[in-house]
Order: structure tokens, then C-alpha cells, then sequence
């Protein structure tokens, strides 16, 4: 049975976006019930908030806010259209694909992909919320970051789904078998790079 706070898909997978609003929006709601309970409880028995009572109450105000700014942040996140979906369902199956990455960078900056797809010698993401003005600072910071950890591929954000489409079809979907170590390895830390 999968408990309330879980989250029984993992980072990359299509379903995984959803949970995730949901997991926050659940733990968020549960800690403001808790700083509520526990100031609402301060005031009934002593009728002021100046109480032992309403300590943990303050002391849970800090991790709520931090849950709730995640579940604003996933919030801009939108799943990707099921047309499109099914269009790379076949990248999916052969494990090139990750879904709904919301790529943090070096400065903490937050931008949504809505689907990745990692081959032999290059990263394609699929990022229509991205401006063509910080696309490019984007491409370096994840580049970047991913040679730091010694995979060097080349990474290309597209923002039209036609555009990215067409890329998709160019490239080998087959992994050669000398390749899938470093096809993982950048999997790995395109979802490490994300929330």
C-alpha cells in the first residue's frame, strides 16, 4: 500500500510531476495543520499565544514555508500534452527519456523541461517556458556542470516541439552497447540537477 507522503514514481517518469505537486501539497497542508493545532491549542488553555504551547507551533512555520515554495514551484510545471507524449513514447521505452525536470542551476534559477531525451554524445530537452534569452545561459550551466562530474555531451534546449521533434527523429535510438554507462551517468545527474 502506498502511503500518503509517497511518491511512487520516480524522478524522470512521465506520472512523476503530479505526484510530486501532490506529495507537497499534502505535506504542506498537514504542517499548517500542526502549527495551527498547536497555537489554537496555546490560546485555548492559556488565552494568549504567549505559551509553551505555541513554540512548536512557530518552530513549524519555517519547514511549511519551505514545502509550500516548492509546490508553487512545481506548480509552473505542466504535464507534457499526451499527443506529444505518445509521439515519443518509442524514446521513452528505449530509457532515453526523462519527463518534467525542473532544472535548478548554479544560482538557484529554476526552469521547467518538459521532456529530455539523453543519447550517445548529446542531451535534447524540450523547454517551451525557457526565453530565448537565458536558453543559451542555460545550455552553458548545465554543460558545465555535467563536465565537472566528467561527462562531456553537448545539450540543445529547444523551445518548439516541432523543432525538437525533428532533432529526436535524427538521432540513433538504439545505445551502443560501449555507451550506456555514459547514457546513464548523465541521466543520473540530469535528475540529481533537478527537484
Amino acid at each position: 500500500m502506498r502511503s500518503f507522503f509517497g511518491n511512487p514514481y520516480a524522478k524522470g517518469q512521465y506520472e512523476y510531476l503530479e505526484a510530486r505537486k501532490r506529495q507537497q501539497l499534502h505535506i504542506t497542508l498537514v504542517c499548517a495543520f500542526v502549527v495551527a493545532a498547536f497555537v489554537g491549542a496555546g490560546l485555548i488553555v492559556d488565552h494568549t499565544t504567549k505559551n509553551i504551547l505555541s513554540i512548536p507551533g512557530i518552530l513549524m512555520v519555517l519547514p511549511t514555508a519551505n514545502f509550500l515554495v516548492t509546490y508553487l514551484a512545481l506548480l509552473k510545471g505542466k504535464p507534457l500534452d499526451p499527443v506529444k507524449r505518445e509521439q515519443a513514447r518509442e524514446y521513452e521505452a528505449n530509457g532515453l527519456a526523462l519527463f518534467h525536470l525542473m532544472y535548478v542551476d548554479e544560482k538557484g534559477k529554476r526552469h521547467y523541461m518538459e521532456h529530455v531525451t539523453v543519447y550517445q554524445n548529446a542531451v535534447v530537452a524540450y523547454a517551451p517556458s525557457v526565453k530565448e534569452a537565458e536558453r543559451v545561459a542555460l545550455e552553458s550551466d548545465c554543460i558545465t556542470r555535467l563536465r565537472k562530474k566528467g561527462v562531456s555531451l553537448r545539450l540543445k534546449v529547444y523551445t518548439d516541439w516541432q523543432e525538437y521533434w525533428n532533432r529526436l527523429l535524427e538521432i540513433n535510438k538504439e545505445i551502443p552497447e560501449d555507451q550506456v554507462k555514459l547514457v546513464e551517468k548523465a541521466q543520473e545527474l540530469m535528475l540529481g540537477m533537478s527537484l
